[in-house]
This record gives structure tokens, C-alpha cells and sequence, in this order.
């Protein structure tokens, strides 16, 4: 499979980590939601009761959003480095209008999308290891930040992954014209 196939490829693999995160977050959710005035008693007894199944629920997804993080960060410089740039540059040589505000805001997501993998990460290790059987308030603070961060991540990749899109389409539209 060449290099445009495996970019068309790209947004259905990021469907299924997404699904599994859905998924993850519809329990964490489920189990965690909490009323303005904080948690109640039932729901801290529940998080006390599951803290070692959701510690090691939580590990797990560590896991897999840093494979994810590998996969899509590879893919994002093999998208700006193989395709958009040498293209670019290309179509300067040939005078040509080229696509530089794709690639720019492209590269200003990268960026973005670095940074928010870093805060994610970071609460998300926070969050990891607070003892949930005697915090579970901070536990629960400390989940709903990491909730946010994981939300900024999350549109940080689709935008990503709209750039591509905008970037593949832009080409057809290039190549039919040429």
C-alpha cells in the first residue's frame, strides 16, 4: 500500500482508538458523574470499592494512548515531511500556487498537538497515582482535568486529520486540473 493509500487509510484506524476511548470514557462517566455540590457517598464508596480495577484500567489506557501517540505523531511528520513540504516546494519550483496555508496551520496543529499529548499525559499520571481509596475527591478532580485534557488532545488529532483531508482533496483537485 503507497503512502496516499495508507493516508486514506489513516482516519479509520484513528476511528478505533477513538471508539475504545468512547467506550472508556462512557464507564468513567457512568460510574463518576457527580452532582454541582461534589461527590456523594455512594459514589465515593464506589470508587473506593473499584480504585484497583480503575487504576489498572487506567495503566492500560496509558498504554494505548502512547501507541496511539507514536502512531499518529509518525504519521503526522510523514504527512508534513513526505507529502505536503516536498509538494510545496515543488510547485514553487514550477510556479505554481502552492498549498502553504495548509501546511502551515498543519504544522502550528503539530505543534498543538505535542503539547496537549504532554498535559494529557501528565494528568493522566497524576491521576494514576492518587490513592483513590482515600482521595476519591481528588481522585475525581483530578480525572475530570485530565477529561479535559484528553477532549484538547482529542480535537487537536481531528484537526489533524481535517488538514489531511483538506490537503488529499486539494491535490485531486490540482492533479484534475493539470
Amino acid at each position: 500500500m503507497g503512502f496516499i493509500g495508507k493516508l486514506i487509510v489513516f482516519p479509520f484506524k484513528l476511528a478505533k482508538w477513538l471508539i475504545l476511548w468512547a467506550f472508556v470514557t462512557f464507564v468513567l462517566v457512568a460510574l463518576f458523574s457527580t452532582p454541582a455540590e461534589g461527590l456523594s457517598a455512594r459514589q465515593q464508596g464506589a470508587i473506593s470499592q473499584n480504585c484497583s480495577t480503575i487504576q489498572q484500567s487506567l495503566s492500560q489506557l496509558q498504554k494505548i494512548d502512547s501507541r496511539t501517540r507514536t502512531y499518529l505523531g509518525t504519521t503526522y511528520e510523514a504527512i508534513a515531511n513526505r507529502f505536503i513540504i516536498p509538494l510545496n516546494l515543488r510547485l514553487v519550483k514550477n510556479n505554481r500556487p502552492t498549498f502553504s496555508e495548509i501546511q502551515t496551520e498543519f504544522t502550528l496543529e503539530q505543534t498543538k498537538f505535542r503539547d496537549a499529548y504532554t498535559d494529557y499525559m501528565r494528568e493522566l499520571e497524576a491521576l494514576i497515582v492518587t490513592d483513590c481509596k482515600q482521595s476519591s475527591d481528588d481522585f475525581y478532580q483530578k480525572l475530570t482535568v485530565t477529561r479535559e485534557k484528553r477532549a484538547i488532545l482529542r480535537a487537536s488529532a481531528e484537526r489533524l486529520s481535517d488538514l489531511s483531508s483538506h490537503q488529499y482533496a486539494a491535490v485531486l483537485d490540482l492533479r484534475s486540473k493539470l
